[in-house]
């Protein structure tokens, strides 16, 4: 999978460690957080899920230190490279 530079120095910022799971290809389950189903993805995307899900408990703790433009320039990762992921998980 090729990754665009701007996702990829989004992740730096972020500190998501994306080099762990370049080649790792073999599909995890995810699942909604909120009882929605779950699905088959990349580990990469299960990552960027986890991410989204624990930068989103943190805002609404009120930590808001990560930019909106990164949190959702993670989401737009998503639902590129694995709409179903994104369906299931994020939307």
């Amino acid at each position: 999978m090729t990754i665009k530079q701007s996702v990829l120095n989004t992740f730096n910022r972020v500190g998501i460690d994306y080099n762990s799971f370049v080649d790792k290809n073999d599909k995890v389950t995810v699942k909604n957080r909120f009882g929605g189903g779950s699905c088959e993805a990349l580990p990469l995307i299960a990552e960027c899920i986890r991410w989204v899900y624990a930068t989103s408990n943190a805002y609404e703790a009120g930590d808001q230190t990560v930019n909106i433009s990164d949190f959702d320039r993670v989401r737009y990762f998503i639902l590129e490279v694995d709409p179903n992921a994104y369906s299931t998980c994020i939307d």
